[in-house]
């Protein structure tokens, strides 16, 4: 009996000739869609470009529209669209690249813009100001340390506060010192009417540390500190900061700390003043402790007695001790008193002094004071003023 035969092996070549159809009419509708590529973000920090293939299945580049090379990169599937490497692209001059597709070939051009290689800055080291050269187009900048990768951007509107943190940041670098890398910051392409600008070249700044501080001292005896004309000390009253004369004298700089005006700790500012070639140096602080009260003269209950015997002066300081030191001066009486200049005796003992009338004249004036003691950081000794001073006249 005869079999039929099932014609099985139709249909396989049914299918297919089906699906070569269909390929070839989807093939046809996305060549009727498709258009010419368009150019997207260009990110001159990353060195990429942004090309949308718009339904193209490839598409090309060329440096002279003569050449062509097929765009590789990564390609998102969401976007439609290839990121294309750049970093190969020269940055000394302007670089014209050119794109199409396989199914529209209108070509699209654009000129990637070459590094701004005329950029300058400048620190002013005595002003604490920056000067930016051939940077008229552009809005921000951005620095990092020489040996950090992070860059920081900053407006060059010196009146934001971006700015303004910049100088901050930079009066803390000013400590140690620190190399600084400045360029101008990058503006992204958006596309064929917009290719943006490359961040400029990087210039290198040296950020010099302040000088350090005056060395400082205070001479009890005199009231007097060790400042020099090319120093300036801080006015907590107005805020600024004044010129040093040579050795000023503690009611110049610190008079609440004498007890005339008060007795307070006052701690001083001082540093050596910027001149044309140099900024100010780091600033030293000095306390002045507080001037005691001036000692008591009077009967053996004081701490300073005195009479007269046989045209002498006999002077007796009844507190003093090597642990305890009394001074005393002598001024004549048409002289004028001063601390810093007159001659201080130093007194240790609370044994009687008879003083000559030649050395204790008629109407001379006697000062009389605690001894101070001068600071000594070695032998972690700190300083005391000597107390405000008390007087008598001498009239035998």
């Amino acid at each position: 009996m005869n079999k039929k035969r099932k014609p099985i092996i139709f249909i396989p070549l049914i299918m297919l000739l089906f699906l070569v159809i269909g390929n070839w009419k989807a093939a046809q509708t996305m060549a009727e869609s498709a258009s010419a590529v368009s150019i997207g973000k260009i990110d001159y920090d990353a060195l990429t470009l942004q090309i949308y293939n718009n339904l193209n299945s490839i598409v090309y580049y060329s440096t002279d529209q003569t050449t062509w090379y097929e765009v590789e990169g990564y390609y998102n599937d969401t976007t439609k669209s290839y990121t294309m490497d750049i970093s190969w692209i020269s940055d000394s001059s302007d670089a014209t690249l050119s794109f199409k597709g396989d199914m529209v070939n209108t070509v699209k051009t654009i000129t990637i813009p070459e590094q701004n290689s005329d950029f300058k800055v400048t620190f002013d080291k005595v002003e604490g100001e920056f000067l930016f050269t051939n940077a008229e187009e552009i809005d921000t900048f951005e620095w990092r340390k020489a040996s950090d990768y992070a860059w920081t951007k900053v407006s060059l509107d010196e009146s934001s506060s971006s700015y303004q943190n910049f100088l901050d940041i930079i009066e803390l670098f000013r400590t140690k010192g620190v190399k600084l890398n400045i360029r101008t910051s990058q503006i992204s392409g958006t596309g064929i009417n917009n290719a943006g600008m490359r961040p400029s070249k990087e210039v290198m700044i040296t950020i010099t540390p302040r000088a350090v501080a005056p060395s400082l001292k205070v001479n009890a005896s005199k009231m007097m500190i060790n400042t020099t004309a090319a120093m300036e000390y801080y006015d907590t009253m107005t805020s600024l900061w004044m010129e040093c004369t040579s050795s000023m004298l503690l009611e110049e700089l610190a008079p609440s700390a004498l007890y005339e005006y008060g007795a307070k700790n006052v701690t001083l500012q001082i540093r050596k003043a910027a001149t044309a070639a140099d900024t100010y140096s780091k600033t030293a602080f000095i306390t002045i402790p507080g001037q005691s009260a001036p000692p008591s003269i009077g009967d053996n209950s004081c701490e300073v007695t005195y009479y007269y015997m046989n045209s002498k002066l006999i002077l007796q300081f009844n507190k003093a001790s090597s642990s305890n030191a009394y001074e005393y001066a002598i001024i004549k009486e048409y002289d004028d008193y001063n601390v810093s200049t007159a001659s201080w005796k130093s007194v240790t003992s609370s044994k009687i002094m008879t003083i000559s009338n030649i050395t204790a004249p008629e109407g001379c004036t006697v000062y009389v004071r605690r001894k101070g003691i001068d600071a000594n950081a070695a032998k972690n000794v700190s300083l005391i003023l000597p107390s405000e001073v008390n007087r008598f006249h001498v009239d035998y």
